[in-house]
């Protein structure tokens, strides 16, 4: 992978909590927002916002399932302030709603994370 795009995807994931641009990214990588872009797509396979996007709700997944964060908080801790967009963005990567998930991964007798 070439390094300026490991670069932006190190920064990309320290960053997730506040809102990021392509055009910050490309800055970042030393490189204009257009060939950033296609450098960036030739190595992930996907837009530069769109690997965002999907890091954010990764992240947001890993949060739900072995914190006791509220939505609320896990959405903050990763960027996304739109509840709607968000619920609907999580359900249709990971299949369930984050309130469902959460359910799925708790002990129903104590409530707390099973395993």
């Amino acid at each position: 992978m070439d390094p300026r795009v490991s670069r932006t995807i190190e920064v990309i994931d320290e960053q997730l909590h506040r809102p990021l641009t392509v055009a910050e990214l490309a800055r970042i990588a030393g490189l204009s927002v257009v060939h950033f872009t296609r450098l960036f797509r030739r190595a992930t396979g996907q837009t530069p916002a769109l690997f965002i996007r999907e890091r954010r709700l990764e992240r947001a997944r890993i949060l739900i399932e072995r914190t006791s964060l509220s939505v609320s908080d896990v959405m903050a801790q990763v960027g996304i302030a739109d509840r709607s967009h968000f619920a609907r963005d999580f359900r249709n990567l990971h299949g369930l709603g984050p309130r469902s998930l959460r359910m799925r991964v708790r002990d129903p007798r104590t409530g707390r994370i099973a395993g």
